[in-house]
């Protein structure tokens, strides 16, 4: 089970410079989820472990799914594309 996963900003950044990466959501190994349905916080914290530089940004990232901006607990099912946006600031 597949997704797509865009970076943005300081987020890019922080994931080595990748804009984008397809995730198998069959690798992670997250304690408590149902396998196969993993929400987007689930998602978060494995890509921490991948790029340890995004966990500076806990609990201070906007996340999208498919276009539509989602909260942590949002399911997420193959095909998705799930966007991560840093803090942003601005007057």
């Amino acid at each position: 089970m597949t997704i797509n996963i865009l970076f943005f900003g300081a987020c890019r950044e922080a994931a080595d410079g990748v804009a984008e990466i397809s995730f198998d959501l069959a690798t992670m190994s997250c304690s408590g989820e149902t396998p196969g349905n993993p929400d987007v916080i689930s998602v978060w914290q494995s890509l921490a472990g991948r790029y340890p530089v995004l966990a500076r940004f806990n609990g201070n990232v906007l996340f999208a799914v498919n276009e539509e901006y989602a909260r942590g607990d949002k399911l997420l099912v193959a095909g998705d594309t799930l966007a991560i946006f840093p803090p942003v600031s601005g007057g």
